[in-house]
């Protein structure tokens, strides 16, 4: 391109407001663009973390970091306008409308990316401790579930064709408030039978012919690990296993099981359930602090969001 070109000052500081590390495409710098675009990243990262711990009296419950970018970002790309070298070949990227066009190509591909892959989510209580507790990050693969949104906005619904297994920690909508999201573990699947009776899971697992050699009822395994005293409660740990996956539960030992409050199925006992088909049984590792199936029954498989598969 022409070398008599300059970028102009005043679309170097609104680019720097608007699109943040993307103005330093339109001002001719590529290793400045990607090291603010890394830098943004990793400050996005560390506000959310920070925000996400529940500490409200803590100083940066008030502060974000990322209001550093805001400002940083067109300073220094207006400062590169005013001193730029006409000299420099001047690449493709560099002008106003194809910095536009990296900023929509990016933003498109990070959206059907949210959208139908991969989706952050934040765990604000402790129904899921030990496991996830507040203020931990989630990432969370939502491909093959059919239930595709973006920031809460519904874009897509299919039928799923990825099926839930035992012992799955999965993202759902709140079957009695869909806009709620809840973080549980799958411990029914459909056509099982489950009980929960003196702290312990009981499962029979589904059978399509009752009349063949179907199984039985078989308690969840669990051995106690340790005793820790939390909340003013003695906490029991335990590691449960359920098939092939093993994670770590509490129980509350001054807690009596609440069997009244337990949703009730008709045609079973209060603390049994069989599961419909399309629907799972899911509860939380923290037993005796976790609203769940125990309490509002199932979870339909078309409000599955994904399966978490990473936490920091």
């Amino acid at each position: 391109m022409e070398n008599s070109w300059k970028p102009k000052g005043w679309l170097s500081i609104l680019y720097g407001f608007v699109l943040q590390p993307f103005t330093f495409l339109y001002v001719n710098k590529a290793k400045l663009f990607w090291f603010y675009l890394i830098l943004t990243i990793l400050v996005s990262l560390i506000d959310t973390k920070l925000h996400a711990i529940p500490n409200k009296e803590a100083w940066y419950q008030s502060v974000y970091f990322t209001w550093l970018i805001f400002l940083i970002c067109p300073l220094h790309a207006f400062l590169i306008s005013r001193r730029y070298d006409k000299a420099q070949i001047r690449k493709w990227y560099a002008s106003w409308w194809a910095t536009l066009v990296c900023f929509v190509v990016v933003f498109i591909l990070t959206f059907l990316g949210r959208t139908f892959l991969f989706e952050p989510f934040s765990i604000p209580a402790k129904s899921m401790s030990p496991a996830l507790n507040p203020g931990d990050q989630l990432i969370v693969s939502k491909r093959g579930y059919g239930n595709y949104k973006y920031l809460g906005i519904q874009i897509y619904k299919t039928e799923p064709s990825e099926a839930l297994q035992r012992g799955d920690v999965v993202v759902f909508q709140y079957p009695q408030n869909p806009s709620i999201d809840y973080v549980k573990r799958v411990i029914g699947l459909p056509g099982d039978k489950v009980v929960y009776r003196n702290k312990s899971i009981f499962i029979k697992p589904s059978c399509l012919d009752e009349s063949a050699n179907c199984p039985s009822f078989k308690e969840v395994e669990k051995e106690y690990k340790f005793t820790r005293s939390e909340d003013d409660s003695e906490h029991e740990y335990y590691q449960e296993s359920l098939g092939k996956v093993s994670y770590d539960i509490k129980l509350n030992s001054n807690h009596i099981d609440l069997a009244n409050r337990y949703f009730y199925q008709v045609g079973t006992q209060q603390d049994e359930w069989l599961i419909p088909d399309n629907h799972y049984f899911v509860l939380g590792d923290n037993r005796d602090n976790s609203l769940d199936s125990r309490y509002w029954g199932f979870v339909p498989e078309s409000n599955i969001v994904g399966r978490v598969t990473f936490k920091w």
